[in-house]
């Protein structure tokens, strides 16, 4: 979730204190001073302390304090008790960190297996006429991208960019020589997503990079780099300085790290957070349109929740646009027409 408060927990059992020290957007302090807790908060984390350093300090004024609840029962109870906990409260604590690390180079990745059409025709074209599920659908490909429908689409409109190789993990540590068909790819998407749905509607980018290790603590994670796109949506200001978002000349410079990048248009100025200390929770901007659509708080979760009905939609526009289209350029048809021509044979085009 996103968080709306901003509190200081006050902890008396120690045991919960190490706990909560796993809790990746958690953070002690020994310091209960005004800045020191507003600190915390500018990264976008929720300060922790004991009672003991509270008791020899000067009260803590102006700053919303919660008592944490103490262990019943084993980690795992507490785990997910405490969770539930602090959305009841109105803050995020993050993952609980076990120390498990899983190194994604051995799990099968979707992605990898789209490029290579499932094993199901060395044609796209054919591909996208027998591919099980639309959502696996390519719109869009170029010598070392493909464009398909984000999965869990919480509205029409929602598309990802990606790359055919395996060999880098973000768009960060993409070789330099990829870098002016990446651009190529971006524009012509924001192209025709503007065309299908409105030319005065707002296309913005943004990826989650993972580091270089291809280690993640989650089995789902999907390391194999991808650029989000969505028309119709763009983060305010108030989430972009929640996650100390700050203008970035060059993505290379976060290649080293975890990040998360962002810029509204495909030209547009590239905002970046790639400071580890600041807490940027998984599938952020998926969380932010969830609220603003007024969804549930969980149905934000591709991992739950798919939105068959909104790849279908975002599909189906985007098809007639490049069917009825007189106006597109030479590449545009060229890397569209398996889609343009397999797509509308499939069983269930208009369903």
């Amino acid at each position: 979730m996103i968080t709306e408060k901003r509190v200081l927990l006050v902890v008396s059992d120690e045991r919960v204190l190490v706990l909560l020290n796993r809790f990746e957007a958690i953070e002690e302090i020994k310091d209960v001073s005004d800045e020191e807790i507003k600190q915390i908060w500018r990264y976008n984390k929720t300060p922790v302390v004991s009672k003991k350093i509270i008791a020899t300090s000067h009260p803590v004024k102006d700053v919303p304090v919660l008592t944490v609840p103490e262990i019943k029962g084993t980690t795992e109870v507490f785990v997910k008790e405490f969770t539930a906990w602090a959305h009841r409260n109105g803050f995020e604590c993050g993952e609980y960190i076990t120390g498990k690390k899983i190194d994604t180079r051995e799990e099968p990745c979707v992605l990898c297996s789209i490029a290579n059409h499932k094993g199901l025709s060395p044609q796209t074209f054919v591909y996208n006429q027998v591919v099980k599920s639309e959502v696996d659908c390519i719109i869009y490909e170029s010598p070392r991208f493909y464009v398909t429908s984000e999965l869990g689409s919480l509205k029409p409109g929602y598309l990802m960019i990606v790359p055919k190789e395996h060999t880098f993990l973000s768009i960060a540590q993409m070789p330099e020589m990829y870098r002016p068909e990446y651009m190529e790819v971006c524009r012509d998407v924001e192209c025709i997503l503007k065309g299908a749905f409105g030319q005065n509607k707002p296309v913005v980018f943004f990826e989650h990079g993972s580091g270089p290790s291809g280690f993640s603590s989650h089995k789902k994670s999907i390391v194999h780099a991808h650029t989000h796109v969505l028309i119709g949506f763009e983060l305010s200001k108030k989430y972009l300085d929640m996650i100390q978002m700050k203008r970035l000349d060059d993505i290379a410079k976060a290649r080293h790290t975890h990040y998360f990048a962002y810029k509204k248009g495909a030209d547009g100025k590239l905002l970046c957070c790639f400071d580890n200390r600041v807490y940027v929770q998984r599938q952020f901007p998926r969380q932010v349109l969830a609220k603003e659509l007024g969804l549930t708080p969980s149905q934000y979760n591709w991992r739950h929740f798919e939105f068959d009905e909104n790849v279908h939609t975002s599909l189906y526009y985007i098809h007639r646009f490049l069917s009825n289209s007189d106006q597109l350029s030479q590449r545009i048809q060229e890397r569209t027409w398996s889609f343009v021509n397999g797509y509308k044979l499939r069983e269930d085009f208009e369903s």
